[in-house]
């Protein structure tokens, strides 16, 4: 694995600075006011690492990860402070500024290691097994640096209920699968494959991992080729992002999706804490909203949305954790499989449990199509209300407009 940045970025930006040709960025904020919010567009064709931006009237550099993708290159960058209706045009900097939030990736065996700012963030575990067959993130740590999902069955914590083995912190996976369990352990499970990282890339602003995975039943028959890419965000102590771009394309034959709540595709099992109900039976502070701003499992079971927000504390803190469903997703807007108990997970298959025996949520992705889905898990600190969820969804799915001249 290549890594162009190790450590103090504000140093050694001096010295990496990819020779471009010049070109400026105009971004407009349309009717929303924007701030922390990742931008990505794309660019004349250059080199992969660190360019500075600096807004016209202003003289302070921003820092601007390239990275080669499919053969493009994608300018990454942060906007903050845009006004609505605001427009703001960078242009190339010489090198200088600050940077912060940096992400670094290291690979250790199986497992990449992610920090940000220097502090862990996840790891990103590849290795499959019968226990975990699945390619998982754990653990994976909030802005405070608090632990945001469940330890077990990975370790074991004071506290925690040991149910639901197959909940193991951040995954993604369905339950039927052309019949095959990819949710449960045990007989007919399913498993992940890793094959290989075709890229994997870090820097001042983001981390990328560009990853081929199989999935693939007990036997070892093929049923999906999946390439999943994901970018973790450098953002500020109070945020982090993860980016989730699925593509699954049948392997041999089409495939079948059944109508099941146990599934996903984006999963997670919070920390214990954040529960409405404790593992003790007894009620928590822990609180699920959505979109249209129904509260609590009850109301939010099954229902369609945008974005739904499990926080709660955690760590001697209060955090949370948003899933952001695309608009431009197959299935959007997405049904939340969402627990009292800390589960979450996005899926858009069960139908019949969500709304009626009289629906059928099963879908088939005929040899030769393609689907892709994308999310955005934002981890945040405070509640729904203190870490902007509503805005940061704008940002998601509705981004300012970018423009490379």
């Amino acid at each position: 694995m290549k890594q162009f940045v190790q450590g103090l970025y504000v140093f050694i930006a001096l010295s990496i600075v990819a020779p471009v040709h010049s070109f400026e960025i105009e971004v407009f904020a349309g009717s929303n006011a924007r701030d922390l919010c990742p931008v990505v567009a794309e660019a004349p064709a250059m080199d992969a690492g660190l360019i500075w931006l600096q807004a016209e009237g202003s003289d302070e550099a921003v820092a601007c990860q390239v990275v080669q993708q499919a053969g493009k290159s994608l300018l990454h960058f942060i906007v903050n402070d845009l006004k609505p209706f605001e427009k703001r045009v960078y242009h190339k900097a010489d090198g200088k500024g600050k940077t912060a939030d940096a992400v670094s990736i290291e690979e250790n065996g199986a497992t990449l290691k992610i920090n940000i700012d220097g502090k862990p963030f996840t790891e990103y575990r590849t290795e499959t097994s019968k226990k975990q067959p699945l390619q998982i993130f754990y653990p994976l740590f909030g802005p405070q640096g608090v632990r945001m999902t469940r330890g077990f069955p990975m370790e074991k914590f004071d506290g925690e209920s040991e149910d639901h083995p197959h909940h193991q912190s951040l995954w993604v996976s369905h339950g039927d699968v052309n019949g095959v369990n990819f949710w449960h352990l045990g007989d007919n499970q399913g498993y992940q494959r890793h094959q290989k990282f075709a890229s994997v890339a870090d820097g001042p602003v983001c981390g990328r991992i560009e990853q081929a995975i199989t999935w693939e039943n007990e036997d070892g028959k093929k049923l999906l080729n999946e390439t999943r890419t994901i970018t973790i965000w450098g953002t500020g102590d109070d945020a982090r992002m993860m980016d989730f771009d699925i593509v699954l394309t049948p392997a041999d034959g089409d495939v079948t999706f059944g109508d099941t709540k146990e599934g996903g595709l984006l999963s997670l099992r919070t920390a214990y804490t954040m529960r409405e109900v404790l593992p003790d039976k007894k009620k928590g502070t822990g609180l699920i909203t959505n979109a249209e701003d129904a509260t609590t499992a009850k109301n939010t079971w099954g229902k369609p949305s945008p974005w739904c927000d499990y926080s709660g504390p955690v760590g001697g803190t209060t955090a949370g954790l948003t899933i952001m469903d695309n608009p431009e997703n197959v299935f959007y807007p997405t049904r939340y499989h969402v627990r009292d108990y800390g589960l979450f997970t996005a899926n858009p298959f069960g139908l019949s449990h969500f709304i009626g025996k009289d629906h059928d949520g099963t879908r088939v992705l005929k040899s030769g199509e393609t689907w892709r889905q994308q999310y955005r898990l934002y981890i945040h600190a405070g509640d729904v209300n203190q870490s902007n969820v509503k805005a940061m969804y704008v940002n998601y799915a509705d981004g300012p407009r970018v423009v490379v001249k």
